[in-house]
């Protein structure tokens, strides 16, 4: 029964930030793509500045492509795009962080998703998306209580990623060996799974780890 329970963990816990951004991850370069142009439209940037942006994108699709085959050279592409990339830099910084996932530096992923999450400059659906990200590596990277503050403004009634933001501090207080508060928070996840928007995976993990602290 204990290894079981070990393949849950394991299952809650692994690349779970990776998969989370492979599966969003058309629907975010789509949205900025669609606020840079919104906003080069509504300011009336000149020819130029245009040009910018069109040269941004064009470099921001190459590194895009070049990911499979030469990930160091799209790696310091996107770090370039990063700094001054205009409206693509956001992109280039969620790339960054999901390389360093790959690589398996999941305390510097964490941190990179963090700074995201933290920047005032950044859109706040976007903002909200790199704290989760954040939330999940800081969990994989051993830091619970860092997982947990990065969330918690989410954890609030109409948040975009409510469930995800639960399920994060929910890990984290059993991972800190607080199970009181894990069951606590699982059980608020399990009432919350009548609501049409719950995430079906999101709720059978919450069941799985509901009948374990039942012990």
């Amino acid at each position: 029964m204990a290894d079981i329970f070990q393949e849950v963990d394991e299952d809650l816990r692994r690349d779970k930030a990776l998969r989370f951004w492979k599966t969003y991850q058309n629907h975010i370069i789509g949205f900025a793509i669609i606020a840079v142009l919104a906003t080069a439209g509504f300011s009336g940037w000149r020819y130029w500045k245009q040009q910018t942006i069109e040269a941004n994108g064009a470099a921001y699709l190459q590194a895009l492509q070049a990911q499979e085959k030469d990930p160091k050279a799209a790696a310091a592409q996107f770090e370039t795009l990063a700094k001054d990339g205009g409206g693509f830099a956001v992109l280039a910084r969620f790339q960054t962080a999901n390389q360093s996932l790959k690589d398996g530096d999941k305390p510097k992923a964490a941190a990179e998703f963090t700074a995201i999450a933290n920047d005032g400059g950044v859109d706040k659906a976007l903002k909200d998306l790199a704290a989760i990200l954040g939330g999940y590596a800081w969990l994989d990277a051993g830091k619970p209580d860092e997982a947990a503050k990065l969330v918690e403004p989410l954890t609030g009634d109409n948040q975009a990623y409510r469930f995800s933001a639960l399920e994060v501090k929910a890990q984290a207080a059993f991972a800190s060996g607080d199970k009181a508060k894990a069951k606590q928070i699982y059980e608020q996840l399990k009432q919350l799974g009548s609501l049409p928007n719950a995430p079906q995976g999101v709720m059978a993990r919450t069941q799985i780890m509901l009948d374990r602290l039942q012990d």
